[in-house]
């Protein structure tokens, strides 16, 4: 179906503002598994550390008794590791062209970082690794360079990241939000400031089943297009700031589905806007 790529592109042609929202898809050609992809997503890959359950890898209470698998999670997606993809870069260009408003992801990689992307551009919803935080004991709150937190997490064996946790009285852990915890206060100032600027949402590579973020698509005023682009259809009962999530098959409906990857999207849209050149650049 070509009408979604044709009214994006019609739309961004004429300057329209743009609100991103993404999640895990768009960082898998990264090299980034997703987390529920069956077999090979994250959730599926963590069995190795003889989790009780997958998610117990962002549980609180399980981080305080065992943090070692959690660490070595951090090890192996500690930014660095992986370069930005061609949907970060066009994100990345969305911005030079003065169209993004902002860009909200799930993801906790910081690719967007890597694409360029200043970081006020960005609001990363469950949090990333620009920086650290004591997470219990004595200690708790303390604001702990990040630098020092790398360098213990990419040590290989224990000692490092025990010395660090010694040093500020209690486990040390990047800024990601793990289960049971608050959104960064940012999150909710910027989904009520920016949203309403958007003439087009662009929903990527996310399954929209965490809330409250997948509750944003309904904070897209009106009048603006809504178009998702995901290997599957969803969002369409996203309850949340006072909507209901997405209706692709309401006559005459501001709501849009490609189905495919994030990439391929991309690429095509780039060659339709004759922004080839530009994009390559970044």
């Amino acid at each position: 179906d070509a009408e979604p790529l044709e009214r994006a592109a019609a739309l961004l042609s004429s300057g329209a503002k743009v609100v991103v929202m993404t999640g895990a898809g768009v960082s898998v050609s990264a090299g980034i598994p997703d987390f529920r992809t069956p077999g090979s997503g994250l959730y599926d890959n963590l069995q190795e550390y003889n989790l009780p359950y997958a998610e117990a890898i962002f549980d609180l209470d399980f981080f305080q008794n065992t943090p070692q698998p959690f660490y070595r999670l951090c090890k192996e997606l500690w930014p660095g590791n992986y370069s930005a993809t061609p949907t970060h870069r066009f994100i990345k260009l969305l911005h030079d062209k003065g169209q993004l408003v902002r860009c909200f992801t799930q993801n906790i990689d910081s690719l967007e970082t890597a694409a360029g992307l200043p970081k006020e551009a960005v609001v990363a919803a469950h949090g990333n690794f620009d920086g650290a935080h004591v997470a219990f004991g004595k200690g708790a709150g303390t604001e702990v360079p990040v630098d020092e937190l790398k360098e213990a997490m990419l040590f290989d064996g224990e000692e490092k990241w025990r010395a660090l946790n010694a040093k500020y009285g209690g486990l040390v852990k990047p800024d990601i939000v793990f289960f049971g915890e608050q959104l960064p206060a940012r999150f909710f100032e910027c989904a009520m400031a920016d949203f309403p600027k958007a003439d087009l949402l662009i929903v990527m590579g996310t399954s929209l089943v965490v809330q409250p973020f997948a509750g944003l698509v309904n904070n897209a005023p009106p009048a603006a297009t809504r178009l998702l682009v995901n290997r599957e259809r969803v969002g369409e009962d996203s309850f949340g700031f006072g909507g209901r999530g997405f209706d692709f098959d309401a006559e005459g409906s501001r709501d849009l589905f490609h189905q495919g990857d994030c990439d391929g999207f991309v690429a095509d849209l780039v060659e339709r806007l004759g922004w080839r050149a530009e994009f390559e650049r970044i």
